[in-house]
Formats: C-alpha cells, structure tokens, sequence
C-alpha cells in the first residue's frame, strides 16, 4: 500500500481533532470559497470603456488625418531605431516600425488625439472656396466683416506696395531716358 505523507499527515490530524471545530473550520473555509458578490476586475471595465468608440467628435474627417500624420511622426521618433530584436533587421523592421507608427497615429486621432488639428487648422473656414480667417469671430455677421475688413486690409496694402514700385520704377525709367 502506497502512503501519501502530506495527505496522510492532514488525515491524522481532521481524525484527532473534535468533529465539531473540524466542521466548523469547514463551514468558514466554504464560506469563503463562495463570496456572495462576484469579483469583478476593475481593469475589464476600464478596458472596455477604452475600447468603446467615440460618440461623434464632431471633428471633421480631414482634421482627423492631418492629426494621425502628425502623430504618426511623433510616434515614430518616439519608437526604438536601434532595436533589432522589437521589429527585426534592415528594411522590413523599418517597414514595422512605420507600421507601427501609423496606426498609433490613426487610432490616437481617432479616440480625440491631443488637439493639434483644432489648434492648426480650426482658426479658419471657408467661404466660397476661399479660406477666411476667423479674426477672433467665430460665426454669423461679424466673422463676414471681420474676413471682408481683413481682405480689403490685404488689398490696401497690396496698393500701396504698387504704387511704391511704380515710382521707384517710374525714376528709372526716366533717368534712362535722359
């Protein structure tokens, strides 16, 4: 008969000890075998809140991929260069690598980026084509004054410049005649 020493010295010891501490030291090990309440992992539901998508950023789509290109850049200079053994050797681990660096540029402007695009790109619209800058005026009557005063601020200085070079070339050409 084969003998089990660990199991055989916890035999003789539930033997030799009085049946009713022996249930109740078993009772209070199931007890606490169950909890009532189900454990549940804090960093599931911060993970599926991460994974969950934006409900509309209102951010429009070119703003978006000009905020991925430039996070593509960040990310990529932030990436190692010098470690073969993350992407491999050569061409194909640069090729990783960039790979790596666009999609974390995509997904970051995707989930709200950092706010580059707003900052570049949100201080003008455009009217008819044209670009207009928002001169500190967001909308409605005075954002359209504000881009007529600064176009006809750019068209007055655009004809004195003229008229400048005008004369300097004006003297010239009546020196020359001389």
């Amino acid at each position: 008969m084969a003998i089990s020493p660990p199991g055989d010295i916890l035999l003789e010891v539930a033997r030799a000890a009085v049946p009713e501490q022996a249930e109740a030291a078993r009772a209070r090990l199931q007890s606490l075998a169950k909890p009532d309440t189900p454990f549940e992992d804090p960093a599931v539901e911060r993970t599926a809140a991460v994974r969950a998508e934006p409900a509309g950023t209102g951010v429009p789509e070119s703003f978006m991929r000009f905020e991925a290109l430039v996070l593509e850049s960040f990310m990529q200079s932030m990436l190692p260069a010098e470690n073969d053994a993350v992407f491999g050797g050569g061409l194909s681990g640069e090729m990783w690598r960039g790979l790596l660096a666009q999609q974390l540029g995509e997904t970051l402007a995707k989930r709200g980026g950092i706010g580059i695009a707003e900052r570049i790109l949100g201080d003008h619209y455009l009217v008819d084509g044209r670009k207009v800058p928002l001169a500190g005026v967001s909308s409605g009557p005075e954002a359209e004054h504000a881009a007529e005063q600064a176009t006809l601020s750019t068209a007055l200085v655009q004809d004195i410049e003229r008229g400048a070079f005008k004369a300097l070339v004006g003297d010239r050409s009546a020196e020359e005649a001389k």
